[in-house]
């Protein structure tokens, strides 16, 4: 049973993620019904399994927003604090990782000073799954 749990979970989360991406290049924000959405299921799982949600990231990058002047947007830090209801520590962290090393890089490459986070975070998602 625990396994089709993962393996739900993981098309669940990679299905909001993608909703995510697609509103993030598109409008540049992030629904917050979404993030509520996959919060609130994160935490239904969280309190099923007695597991610990990974709170930390989400909180950080709310503040690195707020310090930033929303550089980083909130919506972002939401996510990241939804997706913690979901994942370890060290797979958010892997994530988190992952997505802005290729944000920089195709940032460097392009020459743009701001692009959408989410699109770069959902594919660490995926990139995650095989590695």
């Amino acid at each position: 049973m625990l396994k089709v749990w993962r393996e739900l979970s993981w098309w669940w989360v990679l299905a909001c993620l993608i909703v995510l991406a697609m509103e993030d290049i598109r409008d540049g924000w992030l629904s917050m019904p979404v993030i509520g959405i996959l919060g609130i299921t994160g935490i239904a799982g969280v309190l099923l399994l007695e597991r610990r949600p990974s709170l930390l990231p989400g909180l950080i990058i709310l503040g690195a927003g707020f310090f930033s002047e929303e550089k980083i947007g909130y919506g972002d830090g939401y996510l990241m604090l939804a997706l913690g209801t979901w994942l370890g520590i060290l797979e958010l962290l892997w994530i988190l990782g992952i997505g802005l090393f290729m944000a920089v890089c195709i940032s460097v490459v392009t020459h743009r000073k701001e692009l959408p986070l989410v699109p770069f975070l959902t594919a660490a998602y995926i990139l995650g799954r095989w590695c």
